[in-house]
């Protein structure tokens, strides 16, 4: 006999939440958010992580990290001959 995983049938009455206060969760501001003294704490962690994605999303690519400069560089190329050329808008 198998036993499903899931069942699909509301079986029993819907509950109602008991009768408590609300609590009004809202979020830090200002520079307490940052936890500056746990990143300096674990600064060999976030270097290492960072590191890790940056040579994961640059692996593939012919040029490598260059690539994310030279990216850029060229859309402002592209656009300023686009815009200032064909267009005739002055930069």
């Amino acid at each position: 006999m198998t036993v499903p995983l899931y069942n699909l049938r509301a079986t029993a009455a819907p509950v109602s939440p008991p009768d408590r206060e609300f609590v009004d969760i809202r979020p830090n501001a200002g520079l307490a958010t940052l936890h500056l003294r746990e990143l300096w704490r674990f600064r060999e962690l976030l270097y290492f992580l960072t590191l890790r994605d940056l040579k994961i999303r640059y692996k593939q690519t012919a040029i490598g990290v260059a690539w994310a400069l030279i990216q850029p560089v060229l859309a402002v190329a592209i656009f300023t001959v686009i815009f200032g050329h064909f267009a005739k808008m002055p930069s």
